[in-house]
């Protein structure tokens, strides 16, 4: 039996929505590897992140997601808040293309619509814990 993925909440600092209370942490292979593949909807409140990976891909997916993707800014006493570098709205499954972006470090994957519900913009600044 495999453990069960970590959950993380993550708010925005800048309007203090919650954007996901439970958000699967995909940190093994396996969990890289099947992400959201299977699943046919994410409830509000779900979400999905990717740590170290600034790409994902769509393929064998069954629904439409709204992608976030953000990198680490440092503070002064070692503590790091996240800070989004784009956002992608309502990207389909079976895209042949991955989406990527060369400043992030992490993938948020959300329930299509969350984006617009929690007014996340490029700049917005995030705390994941």
């Amino acid at each position: 039996m495999g453990r069960k993925p970590r959950t993380v909440r993550v708010h925005s600092l800048t309007n203090q929505a919650v954007i996901a209370d439970k958000c699967h942490v995909a940190e093994r292979f396996v969990d890289r590897l099947r992400g959201l593949i299977g699943r046919t909807h994410l409830a509000l409140g779900e979400g999905m992140l990717f740590p170290r990976c600034n790409n994902i891909h769509t393929w064998f997916m069954r629904m439409s997601i709204d992608v976030v993707f953000v990198h680490a800014k440092k503070y002064g006493g070692g503590e790091s808040i996240w800070v989004v570098s784009s956002v992608r709205e309502c990207v389909s499954p079976w895209r042949v293309l991955p989406l990527m972006d060369g400043d992030s470090t992490e993938t948020l994957e959300l329930p299509e619509g969350t984006v617009r519900r929690c007014v996340i913009n490029v700049g917005d600044e995030l705390c994941i814990s």
